[in-house]
C-alpha cells in the first residue's frame, strides 16, 4: 500500500508532556507523548436536516475513536492505530492521552460511528493532525479538534443528489456513498466561510470521481454551490490515495487524500497551512 494514504476514508522518547506544560516546550526538550482533546459535532448540513425531521441533533451515545489513519487504513482493529475509545454524552468532548508521537505515521482522525443497531451515522472519520499539511508530528498537546459525525439521513440525500446511476458508473457495483467510499468535503476561505464556484485538480490517476452537490441537494452541479461542498465517490475497493488541489487558486496547498469502501472522510479544504 502507498505509504502516502492520507485521511479517504483515521513513541520511545524519554519525558512525557505533563499538563503544566501547556503546549509550550523548551528548547532542547524531547517530546515523546502528546495528548488531544476536541469535540464531536454532527456535520452542521446534517444536523439541519435532523432537526427539519424533529430528530435529535445529539451525538449521545454514539462511539468515537482517536485513531491513526494510516494503521486503521490497513486493519481497522489494529490496537496501536487505536489511540482511545469512548462513548460521547451530549456534550461530544472526547480526547486521548499520552499518545506516542512514534505511534503517529501520517497524523491523528476523530472517528465517529453507531455502534448500535439505530444507525443515525456513517461510519465517519475527520483529520485533526496531518502530519504531511502541517510539516511534521504533533510537538505539543492537540486541543480544540473538532470531529464530525455524519447522517444517515443525511448520507441518503446526498447520495440521491449525486445519483445511483452516476455512483454505480464510478463503482460499478455498490449503489451508495458508503458502499462505494467517499469523501465529503468543504472548500473555505481563510475565514472559515464556504467559497462557491470552486472545482478540485486530482492528480495521481484517482480511482473515483469528484461531484458538487447542489445547496438544496437536488443534484449536482459544475462547481461548490454556496455551501462550499464536494462529494468524491471511490470506486468501492480498497483504499487508495491521490493528490488534489483547488484549480486555480494557489493559495491553497497541495493535499493527499485517500478513500476506502464502507467508509467516509469528513475533510476541509482551506488556505495555507492552519484550519481557520
Amino acid at each position: 500500500m502507498n505509504r502516502a494514504l492520507a485521511f479517504a476514508v483515521l513513541c520511545s522518547c524519554s519525558s512525557p508532556m505533563s499538563p503544566q506544560d501547556s503546549g509550550v516546550t523548551d528548547a532542547g526538550m524531547d517530546i515523546s507523548q502528546f495528548n488531544v482533546s476536541g469535540t464531536a459535532l454532527m456535520y452542521p448540513e446534517g444536523a439541519a436536516m435532523l432537526a427539519d425531521a424533529g430528530l435529535s441533533t445529539s451525538v449521545a451515545g454514539l462511539f468515537v475513536r482517536v485513531e491513526e489513519p494510516f494503521k486503521i487504513a490497513l486493519n481497522d482493529q489494529d490496537p496501536l492505530g487505536i489511540f482511545s475509545t469512548a462513548y460521547l454524552d451530549a456534550g461530544g468532548e472526547f480526547g486521548a492521552t499520552d499518545v506516542q508521537i512514534d505511534s503517529v505515521t501520517l497524523g491523528v482522525a476523530g472517528g465517529i460511528r453507531d455502534n448500535t443497531d439505530a444507525g443515525r451515522v456513517i461510519r465517519a472519520a475527520t483529520p485533526i493532525w496531518d502530519v504531511a499539511l502541517q510539516g511534521g508530528k504533533p510537538e505539543a498537546d492537540i486541543t480544540g479538534a473538532k470531529a464530525y459525525a455524519v447522517p444517515t439521513l443525511y448520507h441518503d440525500a446526498l447520495t440521491q443528489a449525486v445519483g445511483t446511476a452516476q455512483i454505480v458508473g464510478v463503482t460499478n457495483d455498490a449503489g451508495t456513498l458508503i458502499r462505494a467510499g467517499f469523501i465529503l468535503g468543504r472548500i473555505v476561505d481563510s475565514s472559515g466561510a464556504p467559497v462557491a464556484g470552486a472545482t478540485l485538480t486530482p492528480e495521481g490517476g484517482p480511482p473515483g470521481k469528484f461531484f458538487y452537490p447542489t445547496a438544496d441537494l437536488s443534484g449536482t452541479g459544475p462547481s461548490t454551490s454556496s455551501t462550499g461542498q464536494f462529494i468524491y465517490v471511490h470506486n468501492g475497493g480498497d483504499v487508495q490515495t491521490f493528490s488534489l488541489t483547488v484549480t486555480g487558486q494557489s493559495q491553497y496547498k497541495r493535499r493527499t487524500a485517500g478513500a476506502t469502501h464502507d467508509a467516509c472522510l469528513v475533510l476541509t479544504i482551506y488556505p495555507g497551512d492552519n484550519a481557520p
